[in-house]
């Protein structure tokens, strides 16, 4: 483990973590407020339009809402490890995987408006894998070495990127395999921390 001592300033971990738990529970909050009603054009029908715009807007909601789950779950898990107050190299850590939460929203915008874009792909899946280097480097940080699973996360959320012109919007199921990877390099490798 490495050396937590200081070289400067240092902040209350419990106020950090506070702080962390709530910019994430507004980021979930204004996702949730970017799903508008359905709106029906000239000879379609309110179910038309619910299946063609909002549904795939909730599902696309619900997978990012578990992905900064699994995000907080394990930040939470970080925190745990951290001394009373936070190293400064691990606050600046902190501070980029919240600038990438606070971006969530938008990329989750941007990519409903057009999901089969790669651009739009790119955007979305770029941010989650940014959020995932930044907590895995902070676990790095917390616990002396990296994460496997942080590299797992951040190949399975750019993995989305080369679905996208095929699946669409259902690019984003693709994410649902980082879990059951990273399971089975635990099983492999049960010595190394894997998760994230």
């Amino acid at each position: 483990m490495p050396d937590m001592k200081t070289d400067g300033p240092a902040f209350s971990t419990a106020r950090l973590e506070t702080f962390s738990d709530a910019v994430m529970a507004v980021a979930i909050t204004l996702m949730v407020l970017r799903i508008d009603a359905p709106q029906t054009s000239p000879g379609q029908s309110l179910g038309q339009a619910f299946m063609q715009t909002t549904l795939p807007a909730i599902i696309y909601f619900l997978i990012t809402f578990a992905v900064i789950v699994i995000f907080w779950i394990h930040h939470h898990d970080l925190f745990m490890r951290l001394p009373e107050f936070t190293p400064i190299r691990a606050f600046w850590l902190n501070m980029g995987f919240l600038a990438m939460i606070c971006l969530v929203p938008f990329g989750l915008e941007f990519f409903s408006a057009q999901s089969d874009s790669y651009i739009t792909v790119s955007v979305y899946a770029g941010l989650m894998a940014l959020a995932a280097l930044f907590i895995g480097a902070m676990a790095w940080q917390v616990t002396g070495h990296w994460p496997a699973g942080a590299i797992i996360s951040i190949i399975v959320f750019l993995l989305a990127i080369p679905f996208a012109a095929l699946l669409g919007g259902w690019c984003l199921l693709v994410w649902g395999i980082n879990h059951p990877v990273q399971r089975m390099w635990k099983a492999r490798h049960p010595d190394a921390d894997a998760n994230l």
